[in-house]
């Protein structure tokens, strides 16, 4: 099938039929990305054909078949080289073969209409023939052959040059097509036609040659249009070498996308407003939120450094080189693309000086933009520059926790051992797949220093939303938190440092999170020292002394600050989680990645206050109700200092100062459940995930039972104004966990609330107080069940996703999908394991109740535990939502990431980024799924063969 663009009148509407045999073109080319085809367009009488025979004897362009408006076609001759030649066709006037696509067998439900709702009744199909190839053909059209032979060719070759074109441009700047024309007459004398174009007042800057075939017209094809070869043959390297010089000169790949991009808004068809090019290939690059910004910080750092203004500068363009020409991305201008992306910034109404001079920024990001080329990337541009810099400034250079200085387009969110931070694009960027998994991220070197890391980091697969984990404060009762999630971790086979994917911790809450995820300490270890540290830090004077006297220093010290000692708070938290760890250290967990935000609350209004091994590349509503705290330190606060703020609770100790922020208090004074600013932060860290999988809020322990007096003194008592206030405000969603997550949930959508779970544990009787370490015992023989359904929804929606393996192919009924189960989590063996003991003969399942596939432990690799399930399916639209289950004949629990449809699912793995990634990563399709032990290196074998003197000759 050679038909392209076709015409169909229905209901008296015009429609615009695409056949995708662009596409079709692009995909039989050898190597699309690194091929640049011509194209030529020939219209006219039945010359052309004639023409198109002989100048292609290898295409078969006069096979029978339905034709449609505009044929298109690939040399068979040039379709492996580097520059390959597309030639499409079209007649004149006839109007037989419109519509005719509808015939094609088995190929309409492939075809994509766009209605032209702009066109008026009364325009007559040739004229609309004419618009839609000045419109949608002649801008993509290098040299044009127009086949005259009467006075009604001339017209209609005269009303096509005429008529007004897209024009293309880059950003603002229109770019500069002209159009080579060539006019084969075998009748119609030169002069002529010389005489008729003076007439027509083109406006277009076309170059228009007349070739005179009539002396040949009695010869063979073969030899009349010969002259037609040479003069195409002689002109193809000057329009290539023309291209080239305007940055003009598309790959197959990026023509193709253009193509398909300029008919995605179909009221824009027939409209001459200038298809933007650069807007196009950018619409999957959103700029960094805080992009100015960190680049105005990063010069600073690098001038209270003492680097030149020639550093400085270099710095600055190489960023942006990086930013603006990833791997894939057409070679647009560097002036243009400049003036586009960044110029605002220097704009003279709101220059910014931090930023240096424009003209010398921008000398230096053209002299990087020359040194690309296939072998060598932005990023390595970018590496070599950083490098250069970081020996000139020596080893105490190019170190902060507000912006990442690799990239200078985002906050920091990895610290290396070397003490030189990365953000997550970046992790990617320099880091290569890990054998851990899929998703994790091994990062051999700095990119900044060179020193070596082999740091792994575990990334959120993009199909899948994150994990969080919410621990609530309550003094001792932290130790019934500790065996909540010690059960959870013997049901799903997982140690619980490796479960989550953010976990916002407060008070006690704080100090687990710190222990498990920042020190990469195991549950049994923290149930082991948690009694003597509660023990030590509530520890009261043993000396005997009256109770009177007992009461008057209570009330002082409450007055004064805590019933506590402070100092001995200190020196055990210290002990507890290290006293020279910093919150924005190197990681000290294999694979690194899980976020930790620890809740305190500032004395001077009760704000709840976040301190973070993060910073979160989405941006902080400034009217949220809490503040996300960021030192100027590059390794931030003290662990110890940080635990310290969170759990220095009212009348129990005394507060604790921050010398960039001011005293801090228990965090539990605001928020003791953290849910509410733990999904917040969510959508800071992954402003990319649209939601989350799971939310698992563990509690420390909630009583049904109220103390009331019944009748006397007491009950008079008890209904007073301060005690009245006193249990509103104990039992208020601040302070109370249980109250909290209940408040939460009216701020979630009603269709998540299946996706928040709630880990607690009854107590009989009222709650024990906070420093009350006699209950401590009591805890640690307390029998704590994990509910069936917890543990399903963890193992399924927490640690399971999807991704797609190939694009999805249009069929008759929808569209047929291939793709893979997969676990975010390295040995997925054991964990499949647990599914299978939750989920007996366990299979996989679509929304809609067909059955997929069956699990079973063969499904994950003996040596290296990676898991894969690869499904086959098929959905009606690419709109239509739909979800992945894992079930049995009892149960059933959606995977994570779901539901959503296919156009999402696509987005996601960025399937169409013919222009690159801002990770600079390849989407390659189909994609290959292998074990993670394969992509080791092949053995190395010692063949010895034997010696000459031992080999039989024969006689």
């Amino acid at each position: 099938m050679a038909a392209w663009l076709d015409l169909v009148r229905e209901d008296g509407v015009w429609s615009l039929v695409d056949t995708h045999r662009l596409e079709e073109l692009v995909k039989e080319m050898p190597y699309p990305s690194c091929q640049y085809p011509c194209l030529l367009f020939f219209v006219g009488n039945a010359n052309r054909m004639r023409a198109l025979r002989t100048l292609f004897p290898q295409n078969n362009v006069s096979r029978q078949g339905p034709a449609g408006m505009v044929r298109l076609h690939l040399s068979a001759r040039t379709a492996h080289t580097e520059q390959p030649i597309l030639f499409a066709e079209s007649a004149w006037w006839g109007e037989k073969s419109l519509g005719d696509t509808k015939w094609l067998r088995y190929a309409t439900h492939l075809h994509q209409r766009h209605t032209l709702t702009d066109v008026g009744g009364e325009l007559v199909p040739a004229r609309l023939r004419q618009q839609l190839a000045g419109h949608l053909v002649i801008p993509w059209t290098q040299m044009m052959c127009l086949f005259v032979d009467t006075s009604v060719d001339l017209k209609a070759a005269g009303d096509l040059l005429r008529l007004p074109r897209r024009p293309l441009a880059v950003g603002d700047e229109c770019l500069s097509n002209a159009l080579h024309v060539v006019m084969v007459t075998e009748k119609i004398h030169p002069e002529d036609i010389w005489a008729q174009v003076s007439l027509w007042e083109l406006s277009h800057a076309d170059r228009l040659t007349i070739l005179d075939l009539r002396e040949r017209s009695r010869c063979s094809d073969d030899v009349a249009f010969e002259p037609l070869r040479g003069l195409i043959l002689d002109r193809l390297p000057d329009i290539w070498t023309a291209q080239q010089s305007d940055y003009r000169l598309f790959s197959a790949l990026h023509l193709g996308a253009f193509w398909k991009l300029s008919l995605q808004h179909p009221l824009h068809i027939l409209h001459t407003t200038p298809l933007d090019l650069l807007a196009h290939a950018r619409r999957n690059f959103a700029k960094a939120p805080s992009m100015h910004e960190s680049l105005c910080e990063g010069v600073r750092l690098m001038q209270v450094d003492g680097y030149t203004e020639g550093n400085i500068y270099g710095a600055v363009a190489s960023a942006l080189l990086m930013d603006a020409y990833p791997p894939g991305m057409h070679g647009f201008s560097p002036v243009v693309l400049m003036k586009k992306l960044y110029g605002e910034w220097w704009a003279a109404e709101r220059a910014d000086e931090r930023l240096g001079r424009y003209g010398c920024v921008l000398s230096r990001f053209k002299q990087y933009f020359a040194q690309l080329s296939p072998l060598r990337s932005s990023a390595s541009i970018r590496k070599t520059t950083l490098t250069r810099l970081h020996r000139q400034g020596g080893e105490g250079a190019l170190r902060s926790a507000v912006v990442c200085l690799v990239c200078l387009s985002r906050p920091p969110e990895h610290m290396l051992p070397c003490r030189h931070a990365l953000c997550d694009t970046c992790v990617v960027i320099f880091g290569q797949p890990s054998e851990l998994g899929l998703h994790h991220i091994n990062i051999p070197e700095c990119p900044l220093c060179g020193c070596e890391n082999h740091v792994v980091i575990r990334q959120l697969p993009p199909t899948k939303g994150p994990l969080i984990l919410s621990l609530d404060g309550g003094g001792v009762r932290g130790l019934l938190q500790l065996r909540l999630l010690r059960a959870l971790e013997e049901r799903i086979g997982l140690p619980i440092n490796s479960l989550p994917d953010l976990c916002a911790g407060t008070s006690v809450g704080a100090l687990s999170a710190i222990n498990l995820f920042l020190n990469d300490r195991s549950l049994d270890e923290c149930l082991d020292v948690f009694p003597s540290f509660a023990q030590r830090i509530f520890r009261r004077a043993r000396l005997p002394v009256p109770r009177c006297f007992r009461w008057m220093m209570s009330a002082f010290n409450l007055l004064t600050g805590g019933l506590y000692d402070s100092s001995e708070l200190s020196g055990a938290l210290k002990e507890a989680v290290g006293p020279e760890h910093h919150m924005f250290a190197p990681a000290r967990t294999s694979p690194a990645g899980c976020r930790v935000a620890l809740v305190a609350s500032r004395t001077s209004d009760g704000k709840a206050c976040v301190l973070a091994n993060y910073r979160g590349s989405g941006q902080r509503c400034a009217s949220a109700a809490y503040r996300f705290l960021v030192t100027n330190s590059p390794e931030g606060p003290l662990l110890a200092d940080a635990a310290m703020c969170s759990v220095a609770a009212p009348f129990y100790f005394h507060t604790t100062t921050l010398p960039e922020f001011g005293p801090f208090q228990d965090g539990g004074v605001r928020a003791n459940n953290p849910v509410a600013i733990a999904m917040r932060e969510t959508n800071v860290i992954w402003p990319s995930s649209s939601t989350f999988d799971l939310i698992l809020s563990v509690g420390t322990g909630f009583s049904r039972s109220s103390h009331r007096p019944q009748s006397g003194l007491l009950r008079w008592l008890w209904e007073g104004a301060l005690p009245r206030l006193w249990r509103a405000m104990m039992s208020s969603p601040c302070l109370d966990g249980t109250q909290g997550f209940a408040e939460a949930l009216n701020y979630f959508p009603s269709d998540s609330h299946d996706r928040i779970l709630r880990l607690d544990q009854e107590i009989d009787g009222p709650l024990p107080h906070l420093d009350d370490v006699s209950a401590l015992q009591e805890f640690s023989m307390m029998d704590l069940p994990v509910s069936d359904h917890i543990v399903r929804k963890v193992l399924v929606r927490g640690l399971f996703f999807f991704e797609l393996d190939d694009i999805p192919v249009r069929t008759h009924a929808g569209f047929s999908c291939k793709g893979s189960v997969l676990c975010s989590r390295p040995e997925a063996a054991p964990i499949l394991g647990r599914v299978l003991v939750e989920f007996p003969h366990a299979w996989l399942q679509i929304s809609n109740g067909h059955k997929l596939e069956c699990l079973g432990v063969e499904d994950c690799c003996l040596t290296c535990g990676h898991f894969r399930k690869g499904v086959s399916f098929a959905v009606s639209s690419l709109e239509e939502r739909f979800s992945i289950h894992i079930a049995n004949d009892c149960h059933r629990e959606m995977i994570g990431g779901f539901p959503k449809s296919l156009l999402e699912l696509l987005q996601e793995q960025q399937a169409f980024d013919h222009f690159g990634r801002a990770d600079h990563q390849n989407s390659v399709w189909p994609r290959v799924r292998s074990c993670n032990c394969f992509r080791r290196s092949k053995r190395k074998l010692q063949i010895v063969e034997p010696s000459v003197a031992n080999k039989k000759r024969r006689l």
